[in-house]
This record gives C-alpha cells, structure tokens and sequence, in this order.
C-alpha cells in the first residue's frame, strides 16, 4: 500500500454539526469555519509515531498523530427555550471541567446571529457562561463569538469549544485499492487497521501516554518498610487478600 505524503491537519478535520436536513447542514457550516479560526489552534501536522515501523504496515499507513485540535460541543437551542435543562447544565458542567483541566487556549461560546432563536441563543448563553465558571473555567478565557447561519428560517445551536492537546488519526474510507489483502504481494487491504487506530486515538485519556512513558510515582515509606522487616524476618513480602463466598 502505498503511504500517504500528508494527511490534512486535526483543525481541517473536524466536521461541522450534522443533521439529516439539507438546510440545518448549511446553517450550521459556517459554525466549524468561525471556530476554527476563533480557537486559532495550530496548523502544523503532528509528528506521526511511525518510527521503526514496518512501511507497507497500518500503523504508518494510518499513523496517530499528537497534536493540538479543538474540542467542541454542539448544545440545541429552540426558539421558545427558556434556560438549560438539568441534562444540558450538567453535560455544560462536564465539558468546562474538562476545559479546566486540558484547554491550551480560551473558551470560545459562540451564537448564532440572524438565525430564527437569535434571543433565545443570547439568552441561554448567559447562563452557559455562568456554568463553564462554575466549573473552573477562568471569566479571563472565556470568549463570546457570533457566526452567520445560512438560513436563518432554522434554529442554530449553541457552539462551545477550547484547543487541546489529542492523538488523532486520518480519516476511513479512502478505498484507494481493493479491501482484500492481496496475497501475492503479502500486503495488507485498503482499509485494514484504520478504524483500531481511529478507535485508539479516540479512547486514550492522555496523549502523551503514546509518546512517552509516565514517570514512576513514589513508594510508600510504610509499604517499603513492611517489606524489608518481612525480608528481615526471612517471611514472604507477598500480600494476602481476603476472599469472600457467595
């Protein structure tokens, strides 16, 4: 198989909300454009972990890359809402706790501005914001945005997003060959490993876990002890662990 020269930055890769409507896909495109350029999240390509790898293999025909990409949240808005739902309040109190922790840049809440629940957005956003401070966001990161819509006969979500470091993967569904491995040249199919390197990419809880080992955390000095006065006493240092029945 023949390896890809370069694959499109994390940014260029995020899709805009979607919807089974043609006319909510053209309102909410704009969306993913204004953020984009919002977060100003970096444009260079991560350096794919492909080292020492075989070169027809699907670690370096999908390769994960460590970089910074955005992380967003999409919340509906109804022209008739009048504030968050215990459901959405708590998903917002997730997604700024989560901002706390692992944004490398500031909050961005953007609304829609000409759109049929322009007010609505306003309004609720107000109380989005008291949220993301709430949970741990700095008022000093947050930044209110506006975009366009389309059309605005159709209500436009909410968008909230923040840069992070993420280990992300290119994109399925090239069928540049056949998706049978070709036996005759002992290569692998069009498409085989790309959705476990996506799925791997996706799952990890730290990215750096996939460049560099964590260091080791400190012994106990109550644990240590124990053991050298089991060793002193020429006993096992194993530990026992009761057992139950059912």
């Amino acid at each position: 198989m023949t390896k890809p020269a370069h694959w499109r930055s994390a940014m260029q890769a995020i899709n805009p909300l979607t919807c089974s409507e043609r006319r909510l896909r053209r309102s909410v495109k704009p969306i993913a454009v204004a953020l984009a350029l919002a977060l100003a999240a970096c444009n260079r390509q991560g350096q794919a972990l492909t080292d020492g790898l075989p070169a027809d293999g699907y670690r370096s025909a999908y390769p994960i890359a460590v970089t910074e990409a955005p992380q967003t949240l999409d919340i509906p808005v109804g022209t008739g809402t009048g504030g968050l739902s215990p459901e959405l309040r708590a998903v917002v109190a997730d997604f700024g706790a989560d901002a706390a922790r692992n944004a490398t840049g500031p909050v961005v809440v953007m609304t829609p501005a000409g759109s049929i629940n322009q007010a609505a957005a306003d309004y609720l956003a107000r109380q989005i914001r008291t949220v993301l401070r709430q949970s741990g966001v700095a008022a000093a990161y947050l930044r209110n945005q506006t975009y366009t819509v389309a059309d605005p006969r159709v209500p436009a979500p909410i968008r909230l997003g923040f840069a992070r470091i993420k280990a992300v993967s290119p994109p399925c569904g090239r069928w540049t060959s056949d998706l049978m491995p070709d036996n005759q040249k002992g290569t692998d199919g069009a498409e085989f490993g790309c959705a476990t390197q996506a799925n791997l990419a996706a799952m990890v809880e730290n990215p750096n876990d996939l460049l560099t080992p964590r260091a080791e955390t400190p012994v106990r000095g109550w644990q240590r002890w124990e053991m050298l006065q089991k060793a002193a006493k020429g006993t096992s240092p194993s530990a026992t662990y009761p057992t139950s029945t059912f």
